[in-house]
């Protein structure tokens, strides 16, 4: 049990770390209500750990946004995408917290923001304050909580990043008041082949899902978990991942798990514990999980192996979980799951691989037309260029260079790094050339095509179906509440719905009387947003211009009279 005690150490070790950057008197709640959470820290998202926790408002917006520490405003950021309004303040001792998907801003931050907009002329801005140009006390309140960005309902998005490195820290382990008096759930255990490197070997996998024998202990039928010898190779071994998920007091929500130890035969031989994920790692999720079984079952199965790339500081050993066996071996596995506030669950079962033949392939890349993690690649023709770089895939997969001018990868691949993709011109450049992907679901993602030496390219991030398209069509603008017959307007608000079905939408604006005002863009139902002043007297001429990512441009145009 030597390897178990030390990585019990280890976990204590980073417990205190955290625990020293804790202010004497603790922290102020973020909401002045009671802390529900709807997602904890590292709950599992397409292509990437969630990086806070959300705080249930009640369904509603408008709650006040405190700062949980003396500090000052270091970032302050407006987008109709991602985090929507998002303030950032930096604390003394070294970290960062953040609050997203506010609803408006208050006090100085709020003067500073519309500064810059008028100042900029966009609703989208970035703002970095000089050090101290906005202090804020503990438990001073600076904005208002929302639904803005890409937020799907009321709530507060809130982090903890380490100030220096930007890496995202675990909120749940800063001594925060939330409730949580139930352990994690243990759903289903799957076995995989694998390589020495971690590497899947195709369609060689067993699940089998799990039953509750009491609170916090699971078993599956008879304990056993039988496997055929083709599991077994020469180098390689076996794999566990266990579908997880937690449950936090005041609320049904399924969250994230926080930690895990897998165990064999008496030796803890994995184990992961998400205190701290960088940004520039949190794609690695894709590694971590089994990303078929999230994608198309939304089954949350964290693997208790890792592949040789995958960077993530959150394991807590220093082998990658591969267990070595031949047939007819027999193991005893025991897999142990907790949550930050210590409640835990355990399986229990003997691992049992079947006498026979082992898998006479050592590797998945048998030839060069493979593309592995740790190279690059390049494939070409006389009408295209393919470039990967290294750390394109997560596994090793094949590419078929015949399929080049068409298709590339597979489609249910996740990407890490972006590749490139380059088309040989057939015509001169208009400006409005794009790359259109039908990925995974037949889902279409597109690309703005740069232009350099006779060829049009851009960098893709999906696998899947391609062509070359030019955009020559300007986006939709339609008036939500004002008819073609209105000439007299008494409401606080203006609707415009806005649509753009090649590209993205770049630019929205509205003048009244040829002065520039801000226009809110909500991704939500696409509309355009403008908040008439109180001010506003009299006949006005107002004007209303959108346009795309290749300057195609429409407008709508209207005089009426404000009362």
């Amino acid at each position: 049990m030597k390897k178990l005690l030390l990585i019990f150490s280890l976990s204590l070790l980073t417990n205190i770390s955290i625990s020293q950057t804790i202010p004497e008197g603790g922290y102020h709640a973020p909401l002045g209500i009671p802390l529900v959470l709807s997602s904890n820290f590292g709950e599992l998202r397409p292509n990437h750990f969630h990086m806070g926790v959300d705080f249930k408002t009640n369904n509603k917006t408008g709650y006040n946004l405190y700062s949980i520490d003396d500090g000052y405003v270091s970032r302050i950021k407006v987008s109709p995408y991602g985090y929507g309004k998002v303030v950032y303040i930096d604390h003394p001792n070294g970290i960062t917290s953040v609050y997203a998907h506010c609803s408006e801003f208050k006090g100085k931050v709020d003067s500073i923001v519309r500064a810059t907009q008028e100042a900029e002329q966009n609703f989208a801005v970035e703002i970095f304050p000089k050090k101290g140009e906005i202090p804020l006390k503990k438990g001073e309140r600076f904005a208002l909580s929302g639904n803005t960005g890409s937020s799907t309902a009321p709530h507060v998005h809130f982090e903890i990043r380490d100030t220096k490195t930007e890496a995202a820290l675990n909120p749940l382990v800063f001594g925060f008041d939330i409730a949580d008096s139930k352990a994690p759930l243990i759903r289903g255990v799957k076995a995989y082949a694998i390589t020495k490197e971690g590497y899947r070997y195709p369609d060689i996998e067993k699940q089998q899902t799990t039953q509750r024998v009491k609170t916090g202990l699971y078993a599956i039928s008879s304990d056993m978990f039988v496997l055929s010898s083709d599991f077994c190779t020469k180098s390689g071994g076996i794999g566990f991942a266990f579908d997880v998920i937690d449950q936090l007091d005041g609320a049904p929500n399924h969250c994230g798990l926080y930690g895990s130890y897998l165990i064999v035969d008496g030796d803890t031989i994995f184990g992961q514990k998400i205190n701290r994920v960088p940004f520039e790692s949190t794609r690695y999720v894709n590694s971590h999980k089994d990303y078929e079984a999230y994608a198309y079952l939304r089954k949350k199965y964290h693997k208790s192996f890792k592949t040789d790339e995958n960077d993530l500081p959150i394991y807590l050993t220093e082998g990658n979980g591969v267990i070595h066996v031949k047939p007819g071996d027999k193991k005893q596995v025991r897999f142990v799951a907790f949550d930050a506030k210590g409640n835990q669950s355990e399986i229990q079962f003997q691992l049992v691989v079947q006498q026979g033949s082992i898998n006479t392939k050592d590797s998945i890349a048998t030839d060069l037309t493979f593309l592995q993690p740790s190279q690059s690649m390049m494939v070409s023709n006389d009408n295209r260029e393919i470039e990967f770089g290294v750390a394109t895939v997560y596994e090793p997969m094949k590419i078929n260079e015949e399929e080049i001018d068409t298709h590339i990868g597979e489609a249910n691949t996740p990407v890490h790094n972006a590749y490139r993709i380059k088309i040989k011109a057939k015509k001169e450049p208009t400006g409005k050339e794009y790359i259109e992907i039908r990925t995974a679901k037949n889902r279409i993602k597109t690309i703005k095509a740069a232009y350099e030496n006779g060829w049009f390219y851009g960098d893709s991030k999906y696998f899947g179906t391609y062509q070359l398209k030019q955009d020559r069509n300007a986006p939709t603008l339609t008036a939500l509440n004002i008819t073609k017959s209105t000439t007299i307007i008494s409401k606080d608000k203006m609707m415009w719905r806005v649509s753009e079905k090649e590209t993205n939408l770049a630019d929205y604006d509205i003048f009244i009387d040829g002065k520039w005002y801000v226009l809110e863009y909500e991704t939500k139902g696409s509309l355009l947003i403008f908040d008439v002043p109180e001010s506003f007297e009299g006949t006005k001429e107002i004007l209303v211009r959108v346009s795309d990512d290749h300057g195609n441009t429409n407008e709508w145009q209207k005089e009426v009279t404000f009362r």
